[in-house]
């Protein structure tokens, strides 16, 4: 009896051992376990803190050609001319192309005849210039040349002219379409004339327009 109590003893010990051995085993695994070799580690990393943007120095959208319609006025300082102009803008960026036209009357003076004449009409293309090109507002310089035709009472004579515009636009916040009012001003110098029109000297011309572009 005695020797199989303690038979019973040693059973009972090596199976707690077993069982101690295991548990100890497990803890072991859990605890140092490392990662497999060639894992990535990853890190997280609070993102920046955004950055403020005025909404005014935004650009908005800008389409590659506008065209441009409105009432226009030249003068050579005798009165003003009335007359319709029509443009088209090309480009988008800071550097764009214009190509314009214009017809006015001659300004109304009976006791010293205008040098334009009872008409004029000039066409025009320019190499412009967008001051800043982003927010609404656009200061535009222009330099180009063209060919201007002054009528008469008697007779009528083309001349080739040099040009440079100033102008101010302000573009609309639309989506979709760029959508502009213009006003400017532009000094014409006259170049090669036939002989009907050598004395004119040069005229300025004025106006505004409203420009679309889709």
């Amino acid at each position: 009896m005695r020797a199989k109590v303690i038979a019973l003893g040693a059973v009972l010990a090596a199976l707690g051992w077993t069982q101690g051995a295991r548990a100890d085993s497990a803890v072991v695994a859990v605890g140092f376990a490392q990662p497999p070799p060639g894992r990535t580690t990853y890190v997280y990393e609070q993102p920046p803190p955004p950055v403020a943007v005025d909404p005014s120095d935004e650009e908005g959208y800008r389409s590659p050609m506008r065209l441009h319609i409105g009432p226009v006025g030249a003068t050579t300082g005798r009165g003003l001319g009335p007359g319709l102009g029509l443009a088209a803008d090309f480009g988008r960026g800071t550097v764009g192309v214009r190509l314009a036209a214009a017809w006015v009357r001659g300004e109304p003076s009976a006791s010293d005849p205008s040098p334009i004449g009872q008409g004029l009409s000039q066409y025009t293309g320019e190499l412009t210039l967008d001051l800043h090109k982003r927010g609404p507002w656009h200061p535009v310089l222009g330099v180009g040349f063209g060919l201007a035709r002054a009528s008469r009472a008697d007779s009528a004579g083309n001349l080739g002219i040099g040009t440079a515009r100033l102008a101010l636009e302000y573009a609309l916040g639309i989506d979709d379409a760029d959508v502009r009012f213009s006003a400017g001003i532009m000094g014409v110098l006259p170049g090669p004339a036939d002989q009907q029109v050598q004395d004119v000297k040069g005229w300025a011309l004025a106006g505004v327009s409203v420009g679309i572009g889709f």
